[in-house]
């Protein structure tokens, strides 16, 4: 999945057209013990593709609606949701309760709303080449804010939130995303919406030159 910087992700998924919206909501994995009998010992396993769908968890629903809205889900042949944001206790326990698994969403180095590391270590976040921080100046959108992992305190703080998610017995999964740094050229498709010429790398998205390590 996952991903260029769109105004919101519907947007994006409209410009970038069916196919890829088809290709970016349907996951492939191994199914488990759920799934029935895998076969005998040393028997290829069969190809087996199943279906899942985003979810945006900060929604004002109680258990009741949530189990609906995932009840529907599962009727339509959606068999895991991932799953940003929201609470993870009330939203996985309506989804596990219609038979649907549960993988949370875990936006990486886009750290916007993550108002700890932004209130107590705004040095952790990008550097663009114009040696702006995307902490006060986020490039293309207002929530694009990157930590740099070249700094050892971000991929251990980052170890210990995707560490405590995966040990949530609430949690069947989790799927990291943002793992990279801002797009310092979007795709061609893109350059009217941001009423930008992208044919070289423009300092303001260049990142990082924060020079950290520490």
């Amino acid at each position: 999945m996952k991903r260029v910087p769109p105004m919101n992700r519907r947007e994006f998924l409209r410009t970038a057209g069916a196919a890829t919206a088809a290709t970016a909501l349907t996951g492939c994995g191994p199914r488990d013990e759920r799934d029935g009998d895998p076969g005998p010992p040393g028997a290829e396993a069969p190809q087996t593709f199943t279906a899942w769908t985003w979810v945006h968890g900060s929604r004002d629903y109680d258990a009741a609606e949530w189990r609906r809205r995932f009840a529907r889900l599962r009727e339509a042949g959606i068999e895991a949701v991932l799953v940003g944001g929201g609470d993870i206790a009330l939203v996985s326990g309506a989804a596990r309760a219609e038979g649907l698994r549960f993988h949370r969403w875990f936006w990486t180095l886009n750290r916007n709303g993550d108002e700890w590391a932004q209130n107590n270590h705004p040095e952790w976040f990008t550097v663009s080449r114009n040696l702006e921080s995307s902490l006060e100046h986020p490039p293309y959108v207002g929530y694009y804010r990157w930590v740099c992992p070249s700094r050892v305190p971000v991929r251990e703080y980052l170890r210990g939130l995707v560490g405590e998610l995966a040990a949530n017995p609430a949690v069947d999964g989790v799927h990291l995303d943002y793992v990279r740094h801002c797009d310092v050229i979007l795709p061609r498709g893109l350059w009217e919406t941001y009423d930008l010429v992208q044919d070289t790398e423009l300092p303001e998205f260049d990142f990082c030159y924060c020079g950290g390590s520490s």
